[in-house]
């Protein structure tokens, strides 16, 4: 999509890149993303963030 931002939950840096992001989570954050919203791309470590956000920010 053009001129989609991915900015990183953690610190606020941003990227043109999904790939970028994740490779500066992983790299930086040493955290392993094992959900991921399709919807805005944030990323969750574990399955109950993951089920509250898409509740609460996406009605899903």
């Amino acid at each position: 999509m053009f001129g989609t931002k991915y900015g990183c939950g953690a610190c606020g840096a941003i990227f043109k890149d999904r790939e970028d992001l994740l490779k500066h989570a992983q790299d930086l954050h040493d955290k392993k993303t094992t959900y991921l919203c399709i919807t805005c791309d944030e990323s969750f470590e574990n399955e109950s963030s993951f089920r509250m956000h898409m509740a609460r920010d996406h009605r899903i």
